[in-house]
């Protein structure tokens, strides 16, 4: 007998797209509110190839005023390569774009990080933070994959600072089975779909036949992303995360369920 306290997704297949390696907190959310993961992941998450023309700037974490993490991937990326050279200096604050990767910063750190949104988790939130209005003459690094948006640098330099990218990591397309997912869309094994980044998402329909993804509903952590979902035809329902987190996707699911 089920406990129906913890039956809100009871019977809900859905379609998980993260990596391999960090898609296991999720699943096991969807698992234990009743509902069913189909794990296909869609990227891998690999250390950058290009750390040898960073590591001048990693000998010299000093000279720098503030680092900031756009995701959990550069969380854990980054800091592993500063702890490998002697770690972050006393003075240099920290910054996480979303809450997510606050946390796993204060878990891989072992303190708090300085400055995160209270709301927005976005570039926008962060740029919109009390600490980040002044910067002239500070030097600041942006911890982040090899590509990504250029609004947090672009506002940053707007104001005086000197910023940096420091790419610790870069996205793949995985090695996906596109016949076995296109059986499972076809098939009725998946009622919702995930997406947590646009690589995901140019792969997920490059994959499949996009008729096959046009009516089915979609959870995605960003506006963004439900943009490009549109672009591409979908007609589904595309919902919004409170959070680009696995509890807010987890809030997203059990919303579109009970709507």
């Amino acid at each position: 007998m089920h406990n129906n306290t913890n039956d809100t997704l009871q019977g809900l297949q859905v379609m998980v797209t993260r990596p391999a390696d960090q898609a296991e907190e999720l699943q096991q959310l969807i698992r234990d509110a009743g509902g069913t993961p189909r794990a296909f992941p869609l990227l891998e998450i690999r250390q950058s190839p290009d750390l040898q023309q960073l590591a001048g700037i990693f000998n010299h974490l000093d000279h720098f005023q503030l680092a900031i993490f756009v995701s959990p991937n550069a969380v854990r990326y980054g800091l592993e390569l500063i702890h490998a050279h002697g770690g972050l200096p006393l003075e240099m604050r920290s910054a996480t774009v979303g809450r997510g990767s606050a946390e796993l910063f204060q878990r891989l750190a072992g303190f708090a990080v300085d400055h995160c949104p209270e709301s927005d988790f976005s570039s926008e939130g962060l740029l919109a933070h009390p600490a980040l209005q002044d910067v002239r003459g500070q030097r600041i690094l942006i911890f982040r994959g090899q590509s990504g948006r250029e609004t947090l640098a672009e506002g940053l330099r707007a104001r005086g600072a000197e910023v940096r990218y420091m790419p610790v990591y870069q996205r793949l397309p995985a090695n996906c089975d596109g016949e076995r997912l296109a059986a499972a869309l076809g098939g009725g094994e998946i009622d919702v779909i995930t997406l947590t980044s646009g690589e995901a998402l140019d792969h997920l329909f490059e994959l499949v036949d996009p008729a096959l993804l046009q009516s089915l509903p979609f959870v995605v952590i960003n506006p963004r992303l439900a943009r490009r979902l549109e672009q591409r035809g979908v007609q589904g329902d595309i919902h919004l995360s409170p959070e680009a987190s696995d509890a807010g996707i987890l809030a997203a699911l059990k919303q579109m369920r009970h709507a």
